[in-house]
């Protein structure tokens, strides 16, 4: 009882040392008692950039969280949401960053103000091995009559293929891993999607011979998406980036996390 007398003595003595007649008591408690922290919003469906290792959170994007935090002084917190409720969540500062590889332009449609991008990615190939040449080097045998493409239904993928206009048609699937299926089962000769989850999957299924292609067939930025009004977060996490990516630390993490990215075109050099 004492020391609950003492903290409101405390609490009374400030507020008139200060002036601050319009400050709540509770207000000032939560402030020095709330542990300071970053909550990342993180949607678990991009293997390898964000998603469930024996139900723990693995991938890329869990290292940059915990470097972000740690560079901030913040204790880290996951917040875990469809990808589709990451936005909202944003706006209503249920989450301070959205960290899952998010696009530059998905986020600037949903009007989200977007950090310098740390990966370059796109659309590529996921194909056999014995017809690497043929279809995983460039898209000009893509749109032949009896290629059969894949694609996850209104993807990025799904946008570029509609526009390549294939002969031999496209099979749409509802998730990545229905279609590296199919591509494994022969269903379909090409599967496209993401880079990184291509060169995963590509990994993932080297003993079923799939290999990923060769061929940027979009160019895609990949950033984290802030509040437009949060000028402090926006700042900490491109200081923090550009710190990274000084060191040598970034493109580290990424070779790291993405399978077969060390030895292709798309990795910078050294």
């Amino acid at each position: 009882m004492k020391n609950k007398h003492t903290l409101l003595l405390f609490f009374a003595l400030l507020i008139i040392l200060t002036g601050c007649n319009h400050i709540k008591p509770e207000t000032l408690f939560s402030s020095l008692t709330r542990p300071d922290k970053l909550k990342v919003g993180i949607a678990i469906d991009a293997p390898p950039l964000a998603y469930k290792n024996n139900d723990t959170l693995s991938g890329l994007e869990t290292k940059f969280a915990a470097g972000l935090a740690r560079s901030s002084g913040k204790t880290l917190e996951f917040v875990e949401l469809p990808r589709q409720g990451l936005a909202q969540a944003l706006v209503d500062k249920k989450i301070d960053i959205i960290m899952s590889g998010l696009t530059a332009a998905t986020a600037q449609e949903q009007k989200l103000a977007v950090t310098t991008p740390y990966l370059i990615s796109g659309q590529v190939a996921l194909v056999h091995l014995d017809v690497y040449k043929q279809l995983g080097n460039s898209t000009r045998n893509l749109t032949e009559p009896k290629v059969r493409l894949g694609v996850v239904t209104e993807s990025p993928g799904d946008i570029f293929i509609k526009g390549l206009n294939p002969q031999g048609g496209a099979i749409r699937f509802a998730s990545a891993p229905e279609g590296v299926k199919a591509l494994i089962d022969n269903t379909i000769d090409v599967f496209i999607y993401d880079l990184p989850a291509n060169f995963y999957y590509a990994s993932l299924y080297v003993d079923k011979g799939l290999t990923p292609g060769a061929t940027l067939m979009t160019r895609e930025q990949l950033v984290w998406g802030v509040r437009p009004d949060d000028q402090a977060m926006l700042k900490a996490a491109n200081e923090y980036l550009a710190a990274i990516q000084q060191s040598g630390e970034l493109l580290n993490l990424i070779e790291r996390a993405i399978p077969f990215y060390k030895n292709t075109a798309y990795s910078p050099k050294k």
